[in-house]
């Protein structure tokens, strides 16, 4: 018995044919037509346009239309896969490392807050209390001492004490550490709270990407958009949806080729179009109908604490470094000296230094042989680097936020230039383009002129002595028009049900 050919065409191994495909590329120098590569591999063309798209994805092509209206593939990377091999693997090894590192510093630094949040303000509370204790007593006892002695442990150390006392006792009622609860949390600016912690990492980090399930969002849309517009999709309005230049959505539209079962078209009139026609198959014609066609990026924000709570934490934060820089200067000026001979004995030194002396008493009284070490480091030196990168953490975060909002609004504008283009036939004048929302005002003035001048470069728009005209993104956008009419969606319908299986 004859074996059946088309059996042959139908049932093949995809890799080997994706392997054929590639060499046929490189033999013609990246560039050729499908009629090309089936004379170079022998492949049938329904094996060659059923894995064409997975080679462009993988590979990033782009389409170009010839004079006589056939589709050119080209790679003007090169055939460099985009999955595979020495490179792509390194980067995604890279990439990988660095966000582990990322995410391991933030953890530890996460813990650190932590533990100067509770753990310093209890030594610091401590200490404090400790040294009230010590100056009342040098007062009434007087340590040898006139009681009007600044120099001594008299009302030098007396007020200093009492003014950090009274300071960390302001802390404690009003720190969220100390509330029940039903009290704790700090307010947001949409009315909610949140615990202590998670508003100083908020603080601190940031509450993470708003756009990180952009990627969903995006796709909806541009199904959303294929499927209330016949299937149909052109370049430009590719592009309008997607908020990227040319080359980058020429090879971003790759894959909902390959996803979604999509081929590339040419009209009569030679414009390139994209054709999806089984997304048209749906048993409810308006499950898309509540998805923007035209989504815009969210900015992201510095955090979500009130800014009354930003503030507070800063505040915070200068406490914990005038009291490193406090303990580090003595240790380095006072060192072990914290005692001074009187006619009664030795008294702990006052004035400035009375708190430090009285620290380093206290670590005496609890063992330690030699105190200064441990105020050096323990009360100086880890007080103020936390301090610095308290400080230093939210302020990179503010600068590189502030990047990549202005990068956010450029993007959201060039969808709305991109939109404004397609509906409008004649000249455009790009500072008539004004976003009606701040997620698409780049601080640039010149941002719409940018935008303009690279669509009509690779447009090859007219360019006039007041604006553009985009006459064949004009031209196309008509020729689309002309096929959605033609297009009889009853006909991609599912029809009526003739098998239940719960029958």
């Amino acid at each position: 018995m004859a074996e059946n050919t088309s059996d042959k065409i139908y049932d093949y191994d995809r890799m080997k044919v994706r392997e054929k495909i590639v060499w046929g590329f490189r033999q013609t120098g990246t560039e050729s037509t499908v009629a090309d590569l089936a004379g170079l591999t022998g492949l049938p063309l329904q094996q060659l346009e059923a894995e064409l798209p997975a080679v462009s994805d993988e590979f990033g092509a782009r389409l170009k239309v010839t004079e006589k209206g056939e589709i050119l593939y080209s790679f003007p990377r090169g055939m460099k896969s985009r999955f595979t091999g020495f490179g792509p693997r390194m980067k995604k090894i890279l990439r990988a490392l660095a966000k582990g590192a990322v995410e391991g510093a933030k953890a530890l630094f996460k813990v650190w807050i932590v533990v100067m949040l509770v753990g310093y303000f209890i030594i610091f509370l401590g200490i404090a209390l400790f040294s009230l204790v010590a100056s009342v007593a040098v007062q009434q006892g007087g340590g040898g001492r006139s009681r009007n002695d600044r120099r001594g442990g008299g009302l030098g150390g007396l007020w200093l004490t009492t003014r950090l006392f009274d300071t960390l006792i302001r802390i404690w009622f009003y720190s969220e550490l100390f509330k029940g609860p039903e009290r704790r949390g700090f307010s947001l600016d949409r009315g909610k709270k949140r615990p202590l912690h998670k508003a100083v990492f908020s603080h601190v980090f940031g509450d993470g990407d708003p756009n990180k399930n952009w990627a969903t969002i995006e796709k909806r849309a541009v199904l959303a958009f294929l499927q209330s517009h016949k299937g149909l999709i052109t370049m430009p309005e590719f592009m309008a949806i997607m908020g990227m230049e040319a080359p980058e959505a020429e090879a971003a539209i790759n894959a909902y080729l390959l996803e979604f079962e999509g081929s590339p078209e040419v009209s009569d009139s030679g414009c390139l179009y994209y054709s999806f026609p089984k997304l048209l198959a749906k048993a409810e014609p308006g499950i898309n109908g509540s998805v923007s066609p035209l989504p815009l990026k969210r900015l992201g924000l510095f955090s979500s604490n009130s800014p009354k709570a930003d503030r507070t934490f800063r505040l915070i934060n200068v406490f914990n470094l005038a009291f490193g820089g406090y303990f580090l200067y003595n240790a380095l000026t006072v060192g072990s000296s914290i005692y001074i001979n009187t006619v009664k004995g030795l008294a702990l030194k006052g004035g400035f230094a009375f708190i430090y002396s009285a620290a380093g008493y206290l670590l005496q009284l609890l063992g330690s042989l030699n105190p200064v070490p441990t105020m050096f480091w323990g009360l100086g030196v880890v007080p103020l680097i936390f301090s610095g990168l308290f400080f230093a953490v939210p302020v990179l975060r503010s600068l590189g936020l502030k990047r990549h909002n202005e990068a956010i609004k450029f993007e959201n504008l060039r969808r709305i230039f991109y939109g404004k283009v397609i509906k409008t036939s004649g000249e455009l004048k790009p500072e008539e383009v004004v976003a009606p929302m701040e997620e698409a005002r780049p601080a640039d003035p010149a941002a719409a002129e940018r935008i303009a001048r690279n669509l009509a470069a690779w447009s090859e728009a007219d360019v006039t002595t007041t604006g553009y005209e985009f006459k064949e993104i004009g031209r196309g956008q008509a020729d689309i028009e002309r096929l959605r009419s033609a297009v009889d969606e009853g006909g991609f319908a599912p029809g009526k049900t003739v098998f239940d299986t719960e029958a």
